[in-house]
């Protein structure tokens, strides 16, 4: 695979799980906030989500971005040395990657670097969201020829 196809590849996958990551967080947030009998109207909710989106970017884009280059490099190393398809390999490399790193960082620093990270469901639903970019990734591949 050509290196500048790879790289446009990963930078819309990781567009894409940022932004569904990013909306899960918030509907998390204001889930809870609603949880204390608060309502949260539908204009609340978007505008909050938007916010998001913009607000974290520099901290869970670059996670993410780490996160999904360093899962997609053991990806295609794996698959070249075991002779796989490498699209389980970069499924799986999605799916996992960000769960992963948000264990590692609150076993590391006892902190939940992510409001949604601090359940098991939080944690399945953002490996959908990292099994959604990793989808991205080898549909993009697939469909520049590789």
């Amino acid at each position: 695979m050509g290196i500048i196809k790879a790289t446009l590849s990963l930078v819309v996958a990781v567009a894409v799980t940022y932004v569904l990551t990013s909306v899960l967080g918030t509907q998390f947030v204001l889930a809870e906030i609603q949880s204390f009998g608060l309502n949260i109207s539908i204009s609340d909710r978007i505008a909050a989500t938007l916010h998001d989106i913009a607000g974290l970017v520099p901290v869970l884009l670059t996670l993410v971005s780490a996160t999904f280059l360093i899962a997609f490099i053991i990806a295609s190393i794996g698959a070249r040395l075991f002779g796989s398809h490498h699209k389980g390999w970069y499924l799986a490399a999605g799916f996992t990657s960000l769960p992963v790193t948000m264990v590692l960082i609150k076993t590391a620093m006892g902190i939940t670097p992510f409001a949604a990270a601090g359940s098991a469901f939080g944690l399945f639903l953002i490996a959908l969201c990292g099994l959604a970019g990793g989808w991205v990734f080898v549909l993009l591949l697939r469909h520049r020829g590789a």
